[in-house]
């Protein structure tokens, strides 16, 4: 669809749902509420707890490729001491980097015949409760085929994110061994749409633009404040499931 279809379908959507009742919104609204109704059909796909079917975005062809235009992946191997002991690793995420996909680990290391030992190994993502309870578990915690991943802030939290400020996982790996490279595969944010500009476009599949305008008018009805609208809102809520 083009910026011009998408904001006509919207407005036309809009009066259907409300019986042409509702109060209006300018076009600039309109391009507010498609940019968050696009982080929310992303949200619903990638989440395999967020869509009725519970089908993860990399689960069948179809989920994999209406986000397939997001995609991208990196190779860093530049680390900094971690938080959490001698075995862990800061790095700096890029600065697009919105949800993760997949993430594998370079390291070497001395095997049982002290051996240096390079090996790609995937890593878990894991939360502070998590490590908190496995860390002295033998059995549990990160060894040659698996490590540990937290989530971290971004570098300074006092400033905004920027390219010299990002976003930073910690590595957590296990005694001896040293990290070369952290590969991730993810899914960048996607860029903002300005409905009003001819020249501007969603770069998600054109297929799911009516979908995403869907998600749009109804948030446009979540935030009239009135209860009739609100009513209809719920009424029509399987327009984004």
């Amino acid at each position: 669809m083009t910026n011009a279809e998408i904001l006509n379908y919207m407005l036309v959507r809009y009066d259907v749902v409300t019986s042409s009742g509702a109060p209006g919104y300018e076009d600039a609204d309109l391009s507010l509420f498609f940019n968050k109704a696009q982080k929310v059909f992303i949200k619903s796909l990638y989440n395999e707890n967020g869509n009725p079917a519970r089908i993860g975005a990399e689960e069948n062809e179809k989920r994999s490729k209406d986000l397939s235009e997001l995609k991208d992946h990196s190779v860093i191997s530049t680390f900094t001491t971690g938080d959490h002991g001698a075995v862990s690793y800061f790095v700096e995420l890029p600065v697009n980097f919105w949800l993760t996909l997949k993430e594998e680990c370079s390291i070497t290391y001395n095997n049982i015949c002290n051996v240096s030992v390079t090996e790609r190994v995937p890593v878990k993502p894991i939360k502070e409760d998590y490590y908190n309870a496995n860390i002295k578990n033998p059995y549990k915690k990160p060894y040659s085929e698996q490590l540990w991943r937290l989530d971290r802030e971004r570098t300074n939290t006092a400033l905004v994110l920027s390219s010299t400020n990002l976003k930073r996982h910690e590595l957590i790996v296990f005694n001896g061994a040293t990290p070369i490279n952290y590969r991730v595969s993810y899914y960048r944010r996607p860029k903002q749409v300005d409905l009003t500009n001819i020249n501007d476009y969603c770069e998600l599949d054109p297929m799911n633009h009516e979908k995403i305008a869907d998600i749009a008018v109804e948030l446009m009805m979540q935030t009239t404040g009135r209860p009739e609208f609100q009513t209809k809102s719920f009424e029509n809520k399987q327009i984004i499931e």
